[in-house]
């Protein structure tokens, strides 16, 4: 099982300006190290429709330039065969260039070598830190260029500016670098930066062994984050039966929070909202000061932790309704939201004459912000987390016709946004309109056949229809 610990940082100052100076190092290596991906990869593709696929954008000499054949292997590798013998030894030499396409992140690994030489402000850095910058390159063009298991891939990777990488990793620290210093205090020896202080506010747990570390800066100073591992710790996913006792549907919204099955009404927190005039008066004076200016770095750092507040307030009151939420039932029915959708713009509408007309995208902003505000998409990642670390179960249930079905008799009733009261002309049911929503994930959850991932209305009505006919005789 792996878990990620993170401490606060108290660096003295030069541990600080080497920390920032790695920091920067690091993220001029990742652009420049990912310019040399582009390149290639634009040097060797072309548009079918601009010429033949049979010949380059440009010449084969020119793509291979200063990229060596083979490379030579200069001590035995670490992987042993049966006989405890190396797999690969000393001497040995592997190709660059397989079937036409380099093996860039071997490539790149053995130029860091003839970086050092011509810059060597990046001797001071930490070998294995350089390496993993380059292991950052290889999964962002991974990301790029293969697809995942759904056939997606990410967009064009992008060049870093200094407020965009914000961090560098240890790849291998080991449980004995958390020590402590002369005088009794918690410090994480970090190659080449000495012992660092840090606030070690909650212990490792037993049986855990810290694998890597990454040094993160955020708007209130320095943070480490230990990536911890204890392999005789299985990651299990429990298969809890739901039962009408023992679980609980919720509906998510804007006017309430959460609305429970069994009757709870949850208050939006609202924390960006509260926040939103103490921001911009520190905007607005931010904007009459002079860029890069001594004023304009304090105002800036002041919204950056006003920010980083907002996010930790936000944070911490999901995790606190998520052990509440799982206080009293093992399973929870959800909505699988799809908040891409939710955020995204309204369609532009053209007039007859070309021009653009009113098509709602202002009222919509302020609907979106609010969206982000709550932060659904974060609150059922921790809700799934709580629910995995609590050995309970979370059951997702396909959103659609949630809130225009009664959950009684799966008549559908149908309302408007702005309606929110249920009022079923079929069965007479009489409730709040989220209430009602709550009701019906939880019965589309236990009506659910087995087999399918994700469950849904017209499942639940089709389970129900089998169970009529078999009681009506």
């Amino acid at each position: 099982m792996l878990l990620k610990y993170k401490y606060k940082l108290k660096p003295d100052k030069r541990q600080a300006v080497i920390i920032s100076n790695w920091l920067e190092m690091a993220r001029k290596q990742y652009n420049y190290r990912l310019a040399e991906r582009l390149n290639w990869f634009e040097a060797t593709r072309t548009p079918v429709n601009a010429c033949p696929l049979n010949v380059s954008v440009v010449a084969v000499e020119r793509i291979y330039q200063n990229i060596p054949e083979f490379r030579t292997q200069r001590r035995d590798g670490r992987k042993k065969d049966g006989n405890g013998n190396p797999v690969t030894k000393k001497g040995d030499k592997h190709p660059n260039i397989i079937n036409g396409y380099v093996a860039w992140e071997t490539v790149q690994l053995a130029d860091l070598a003839q970086t050092k030489k011509l810059f060597p402000e990046y001797q001071s850095i930490h070998s294995q830190v350089l390496q993993d910058v380059i292991q950052r390159v290889q999964t962002t063009m991974d990301n790029f260029t293969k697809p995942d298991k759904n056939g997606k891939t990410s967009g064009k990777p992008k060049f870093k500016g200094k407020h965009y990488y914000n961090s560098f990793s240890y790849p291998q620290l080991s449980s004995s670098s958390i020590v402590k210093n002369a005088n009794g205090r918690c410090c994480v020896s970090l190659p080449k930066i000495g012992l660092v202080p840090f606030v070690y506010n909650r212990s490792i747990p037993q049986g855990f062994k810290v694998k890597t570390g990454s040094v993160i800066r955020e708007a209130d100073g320095w943070y480490i984050s230990f990536t911890i591992e204890d392999k005789t710790v299985p990651y299990e996913v429990v298969e809890i039966q739901p039962t009408l006792k023992n679980s609980k549907g919720i509906d998510l919204g804007l006017l309430y929070y959460a609305v429970t099955s069994d009757g709870e009404f949850i208050e939006v927190p609202k924390f960006l909202r509260f926040s939103e005039d103490r921001l911009s008066k520190l905007q607005a004076r931010l904007s009459k000061k002079d860029k890069y200016s001594q004023s304009w770095k304090i105002l800036r750092r002041k919204i950056a932790k006003l920010h980083q507040l907002i996010a930790r307030q936000r944070l911490d009151w999901q995790f606190k309704l998520a052990y509440h939420l799982f206080s009293d039932v093992s399973v929870i029915f959800l909505e699988d939201l799809q908040i891409a959708n939710l955020v995204r713009r309204c369609k532009a509408k053209l007039g007859d004459n070309g021009q653009f007309l009113p098509n709602g995208q202002s009222a919509k902003s302020g609907l979106n912000k609010s969206l982000h505000d709550a932060a659904f998409g974060q609150f059922v990642q921790v809700l799934e987390y709580v629910g995995w670390k609590l050995g309970k179960r979370i059951i997702k249930v396909d959103p659609k016709g949630t809130s225009q079905h009664c959950w009684e008799c799966l008549n559908r009733v149908s309302k408007s946004l702005s309606e929110r009261w249920h009022s079923c002309p079929r069965c007479g049911q009489e409730l709040d309109r989220d209430y009602n929503s709550a009701l019906l994930i939880q019965k589309i959850g236990l009506l659910s056949t087995q087999g399918e991932d994700i469950t849904s209305h017209k499942t639940a009505v089709r389970v129900s229809l089998a169970e009529e006919s078999r009681v009506v005789p």
